[in-house]
């Protein structure tokens, strides 16, 4: 016997919160394309309830302020490119520009990139590396927490309960210097899918923030690494890269990747970016 899907549309945050209150079986959609995504037979499975959010306004808005730039859940990310690169952090639309398949980007929003929690995503490193923060509802709360916390494994089971993502939050300061890359084909997820994402600001030549991260199967920023940059002087010496990158083996163990070819891509680049601040 064929299961319905029953789908609520809502067209305020308030009429969110009372669905979620009164069903916890039912699950958010926008772009659908996460429920699509990896369904390979002629009848497609979707959720027995699920509610719509592209009639809530307040979710298909962006605002900026000189600091910050905030994101509604269903904004596309081919609206969120349309912004340029003086509106939004340089790696975030580099990631979602090279998405090759731009009828992707119609459908698909942030908020489903997001709800996920899949480090394969292709918002998901940037974002982190951005120190992103969410706005999300449940059926009696409203929270903002840092998006590092969302994809924590240990939350997995808060993740499990219903809520709604409603923005997203991201700092847009520029950064001294910024690189990323996709490894892998750029149209589909495959093994060699992974993201790398080196980013340096300074101050008066010295290094006062740094992010690194890789994202594979796993998500990887170690602060101990981070660390061993910050406070240094650019340009860096030649010298001292040898001896950087032997530091960054201790932190990043090979067993941490999923392969020995993203250990290898991992180190190359690195070893490229740190040859570009000298």
């Amino acid at each position: 016997m064929e299961t319905k899907t029953i789908v609520y549309r809502v067209k305020n945050l308030n009429e969110i919160q009372s669905h979620l209150k009164n069903n916890s079986q039912i699950k958010p959609v926008a772009g659908a394309t996460g429920f699509l995504y990896n369904q390979q037979e002629e009848k497609i499975k979707l959720p027995k309830y699920l509610i719509s959010l592209d009639g809530v306004k307040e979710l298909s808005t962006t605002t900026k302020t000189e600091r910050y730039i905030e994101i509604g859940a269903t904004v596309t990310l081919k609206k969120i490119v349309s912004l340029g690169k003086k509106n939004i952090p340089e790696i975030l639309h580099k990631a979602i520009s090279e998405m090759s398949i731009s009828n992707i980007q119609t459908l698909a929003t942030i908020g489903g990139n997001i709800a996920s929690a899949s480090p394969l995503n292709s918002c998901t490193a940037p974002l982190i590396a951005l120190d992103a923060k969410l706005e999300i509802r449940t059926a009696n709360e409203l929270e903002w927490i840092p998006l590092v916390k969302y994809y924590d494994k240990t939350l997995t089971e808060y993740r499990n309960k219903p809520h709604v993502i409603t923005k997203i939050k991201i700092e847009t300061e520029a950064w001294t210097y910024s690189f990323y890359t996709r490894l892998g084909p750029k149209s589909i997820i495959t093994d060699e899918t992974a993201y790398f994402i080196f980013m340096i600001n300074s101050q008066k030549k010295l290094i006062t923030k740094m992010r690194l991260i890789f994202a594979d199967n796993n998500l990887m920023r170690k602060k101990e690494f981070e660390n061993i940059l910050l406070g240094r002087i650019l340009p860096l010496s030649t010298k001292d890269i040898p001896q950087i990158i032997e530091k960054a083996k201790v932190v990043f163990k090979i067993d941490e990747f999923k392969s020995e070819y993203h250990y290898n891509c991992f180190f190359n680049l690195l070893k490229k970016c740190l040859f570009e601040l000298v």
